[in-house]
């Protein structure tokens, strides 16, 4: 009986943690489809390439990518101030 606990308890932390990475990624599909509004203008884009627990890794292309007014850090710290990012 014991090992079905733990099992069903393993079993439920699991899904919550699903739900959160889920949350995660369309938090930050959405600060993405803000942020290449305003990147659109300057020939750039921003996409995620990965989610690992709360590291979030984006590329920057275009002009952006070697911008010097951290547009992208900044509209992520804004909405999303728990996430580590990192650009590449």
């Amino acid at each position: 009986m014991i090992i079905n606990y733990n099992n069903y308890t393993f079993r439920i932390i699991s899904e919550l943690l699903s739900i959160k990475m889920r949350e995660i990624e369309k938090k930050v599909h959405e600060v993405l489809h803000n942020l290449n509004w305003l990147l659109e203008s300057h020939n750039s884009f921003a996409e995620l390439i990965a989610i690992k627990g709360k590291k979030v890794i984006i590329r920057c292309s275009g002009f952006c990518a070697e911008c010097e007014s951290r547009c992208v850090q900044v509209a992520f710290h804004e909405r999303m101030p728990e996430v580590n990012l990192v650009l590449q």
